[in-house]
Order: C-alpha cells, then structure tokens, then sequence
C-alpha cells in the first residue's frame, strides 16, 4: 500500500477539489436562474461523487494515519497500523464497488443488491488478510506464543457469527422442507460464508510472527485484533444474514412466517454494515482521548 505521507497529500487534494467545486456551484447560483442552476448543482455533486470515488479506489485514505495515531503513540506502530487501515478499507472499499457492478451489469439489477454489495465487502475482506499467505525465502525468527481466535474475537461478535450460522441453518432446513431449492443455496450458503470467515480468522490468529520489540508486538496484537473482530467477523455476519434474508424471501409463497422473518434479518444486516462501514474506526478521532497503545 501507499505511504501515510502520499495518502494524506491526495486526501488534502481531495478536499480542494471538493471546496473549489461547491464554490463554483455557488456562484452558479447567484448569477443565473434557480431553474438553470438545478441540473449543474446535480452534475457538481455527480462530479465530486465521481472523483470520491476514483481517489478511494486508488488508494487515497487520507483518515488512516490520524485513526493509527488515535490508536497507538509510538511511531512505529502508526506506521504498521496506518499500513494495515489503508490495506483493509481499501480492499473492502473495492470489493463492494465490484459487488454492486456486478449486480448492476452482470445480474441487470436483479435480486438482491445488499447480497452482491455485502458479498464484495466480504470478499475484500478476506482478501485485506490472505496477503500473508505468501511468505519469504530464507531464515525467519519467529516467537512460538500459541494464539487462537479466542485471543482476539470480540464475544458479542463471536455471538453474531454463531447465531448467523444457525439461523442459515435453520432456514435450509425449512427450505428442504419447502422444496425451496433456491432457498436452499442461500441459507446453507450462509453458514458457508460463515465457516469461511471463521477459518481466515483463524489464519490470522495463528500466523506466525517475527522477533519484534514490545511496542510493535503489542501493535501487532491489535492489528490482529482489528483484522478477526471488524474486518472478517461483521462483514461475513451482515453478508450472511442477507442470504439469509433472501432465503426466506423466496420462500414466502410456501412459509409465510420465514418470509417475514427475512424482513428483520435484513435491516438487522443492514444496520451492521452501517455500524461496521470503513471498519467502523472513525469515532476515535472523535470520542478517544488517549492512544489505546500508549
């Protein structure tokens, strides 16, 4: 990934491109007619929606500097947190960006959009962390602490992943019931996506880590951390209980208390993405007080 420096000179771009277009949409507005001015407003907002969006898939994280140093004091560990954020956010940035092209052009905006939308972010998260996988040639020095996701996984997480996974299960099962065979792929498709999650966690859990200094253990720990509980665990729970979801959507003609039951499971899905959007690490430049390494 980029380096903190280059991300935060192309996010001050950003924000000059973003004041110098709403600038000159406003003195569009006083010089001409309301009427005249509606479609420009509109293309100014397209315009800057656009170049948003450019900047975030090339990388452009201008925030994940200042979230490190909100998480940790010593430098060296920003600079191992700053690479990780930037690396998470922009794979699950551009894994929903796929998701929701592909349900756009591929499926022509047929089914479930949260499905192709949450799978992308899913994906990419998965993604964010299999670059470890590949590891160097010659001698490593590595500690031998026995790690598990128990170290890690937050236990209200842990709760959502289980729970995901049995309610697939339970809707596959009455989807056989049924002969809802589409409904069968989705809800076992959801405890699928779930065991997935769980086995990347546990990747991450046991990779195996250098010699390092305290500070940087203790930053590695974190990351670790980060990677298990936001980047792996919600993203599967919310992608799994869309499936869920859709399940129980097309099996509304045949189990009409199931199909309502999507209806909740959806929002539900709906309103963890939210909480969890761009790791959900943007309120401790807000609400922390002190670094949590410190």
């Amino acid at each position: 990934m980029r380096q903190s420096s280059g991300s935060s000179r192309l996010g001050a771009w950003r924000w000059l491109i973003a004041l110098a277009a709403i600038s000159t949409a406003a003195a569009v507005i006083l010089l001409t007619r309301v009427a005249a001015v509606i479609p420009v407003v509109m293309i100014c907002v397209g315009v800057i929606w656009a170049l948003s969006i450019v900047l975030r898939v090339a990388g452009v994280d201008a925030e994940a500097s200042e979230i490190a140093a909100a998480l940790a004091a010593d430098p060296d560990q920003q600079r191992l947190l700053t690479r990780w954020i930037e690396r998470a956010r922009w794979f699950r940035f551009v894994g929903g960006l796929c998701g929701v092209i592909v349900w756009l052009l591929g499926a022509r905006a047929d089914g479930n959009p949260f499905v192709w939308g949450f799978a992308g972010i899913a994906a990419g998260a998965v993604a964010a962390e299999l670059h470890h996988l590949r590891r160097p040639s010659g001698p490593r020095t590595a500690r031998l602490e026995v790690r598990s996701v128990r170290n890690y996984l937050w236990p209200f997480a842990g709760w959502h992943m289980a729970a995901t996974a049995a309610l697939g299960a339970l809707f596959a099962v009455v989807a056989l019931a049924v002969r809802s065979w589409s409904s069968v792929a989705l809800a076992g498709g959801a405890v699928a996506v779930i065991a997935v999650g769980h086995l990347v966690q546990r990747r991450v859990a046991r990779r195996p880590r250098p010699a390092l200094p305290d500070s940087l253990r203790g930053a590695d720990d974190l990351a670790r951390e980060l990677a298990i509980d936001r980047n792996l665990a919600w993203p599967c729970t919310y992608f799994g209980l869309s499936l869920v979801a859709t399940a129980g959507f097309r099996m509304s003609d045949d189990a009409i208390a199931v199909g309502l039951l999507g209806i909740p499971a959806q929002a539900y899905a709906m309103g963890l993405w939210w909480r969890n959007r761009r790791l959900g690490l943007d309120w401790v430049l807000r609400e922390r007080p002190a670094p949590v390494l410190a």
